[in-house]
């Protein structure tokens, strides 16, 4: 008698989790059917080393097609000035950013980047970081401007601009609630002789929705090189894409091909393009929503589950100006256990370091909530308050466990789910 497969049988458990549960990991969504069709396709079983037009292998007569259709839409989504092209063979997010150094940068070089206990992105280096290798890192901070409001430090970036003189400088965050000025940060970099990289992996979504200011500048004030997952809130697979003003794009093709890479990920080139004409509508995700309405919903109910969070006592970091926010937990909690607990009620996402934080990474003094996917899933306002406020009151031993386990599982089942088994 035939074995069960052991693969279907969990692929089919974390089918039934994701529908049953609440994620608020602020770096996850879930794109269209039609995306998951895509990545699934036949497109899967095709080598197309080179570039289109420029194949190392035959049968690319519609993967050449195919790959340039979805660079001409991600430019459409972003690209007002006509300076930019793109890349969409780059597999991910961190490799993104690291064509960049490669094709930039040589030994000894400085980056400078936002520091990453207070908002920063791994792949932007750190202390342990493998590129330190090769390259000098210089963090920029940020600085209290209000009570418990964090923004980038101006002076600051501008004195590490001047004292150190970084031959690239990356604007872009991980856990950073703020909304960014790319323009003036990049106009001084660039007057400090600098190149500047915009990593939007977090907020492009809302970039393309024109709900959050845009790296894609004319001139000075734009970055020369923007990376991006597609996974976040531009609710697409999980792929990447790396844009760049176009006397750089012949150097950036070369370091992904032949420099790092072999043959692309067709099936995830065509499923960023179906989340491309998604965004400008061409075509529809199932709730048929217009993107910036989506997007708008994601900025009302990350504020709304914040406000929850606010009312219940606990304090709220650096007020949320995108989708995602930072929550300080009472200083004798401990976020790793609170982490657990709040899987345990089905709500899921990660505790993170708030600024200066004074505990460790491992177990740090917040956590970090975002709802692009529970946007995805119709979540409103009102849910997204009640939803804080059963957080809010879990965590300050106000509510027990079973009771917020059950309005969670409530809420869950009332949120639209576009999956079929």
């Amino acid at each position: 008698m035939p074995q069960p497969n052991r693969l279907f049988d969990l692929t089919a458990k974390e089918f039934a989790k994701q529908r049953d549960t609440l994620n608020l990991i602020a770096s996850e969504n879930y794109p269209s059917p039609k995306v998951l069709e895509l990545l699934g396709s036949v497109w899967m079983n095709k080598y197309a080393e080179g570039t289109p037009g420029k194949r190392y292998y035959a049968g690319n007569i519609y993967a050449d097609e195919m790959e340039t259709f979805v660079q001409e839409k991600a430019l459409a989504v972003f690209d007002q000035t006509g300076e930019y092209g793109v890349n969409v063979q780059v597999l991910s997010g961190s490799p993104a950013n690291t064509m960049v150094f490669l094709a930039m940068l040589e030994p000894g070089d400085t980056i400078m980047s936002l520091n990453l206990a207070n908002g920063g992105h791994l792949s932007h280096l750190h202390a342990t970081s493998n590129f330190l290798k090769f390259f000098k890192l210089v963090n920029y901070d940020v600085t209290e401007t209000e009570p418990g409001t964090y923004d980038i430090d101006q002076n600051d970036y501008r004195d590490k601009l001047r004292e150190h003189k970084p031959k690239l400088v990356i604007l872009g965050f991980s856990a950073y609630p703020r909304a960014y000025k790319f323009a003036e940060m990049t106009k001084w970099a660039h007057d400090a002789g600098a190149l500047v990289l915009a990593d939007i992996a977090h907020i492009n979504g809302l970039v393309a929705a024109g709900l959050h200011d845009t790296p894609f500048k004319a001139g000075d004030e734009g970055a020369d090189f923007v990376s991006m997952t597609t996974h976040k809130t531009f609710r697409g697979p999980r792929a990447a894409m790396l844009f760049a003003k176009k006397e750089h794009i012949p150097t950036v093709n070369k370091t992904i091909f032949p420099g790092t890479s072999g043959g692309p990920h067709l099936h995830a080139i065509a499923a960023v393009g179906q989340a491309c004409l998604e965004i400008l509508g061409e075509d529809q995700y199932p709730d048929k929503r217009d993107f910036k309405e989506y997007s708008q919903a994601v900025l009302d109910t990350s504020k709304a589950l914040e406000d929850g969070c606010k009312e219940t006592g606990l304090e709220v970091v650096s007020p949320t100006q995108n989708h995602l926010s930072l929550i300080k937990l009472p200083q004798d909690s401990d976020s790793l256990e609170f982490q657990k607990q709040l899987e345990r009620i089905g709500v899921i996402t990660n505790r993170n370091m708030i600024p200066f934080d004074p505990k460790s990474a491992w177990r740090p003094s917040g956590m970090r909530f975002g709802t692009p996917a529970l946007a995805s899933r119709g979540l409103t306002t009102s849910q997204a308050k009640d939803l804080g406020r059963i957080i809010g009151e879990l965590a300050l031993g106000k509510t027990p466990e079973d009771v917020a386990a059950k309005k969670v599982k409530d809420l869950a089942h009332s949120l639209a789910w576009y999956y079929t088994a």
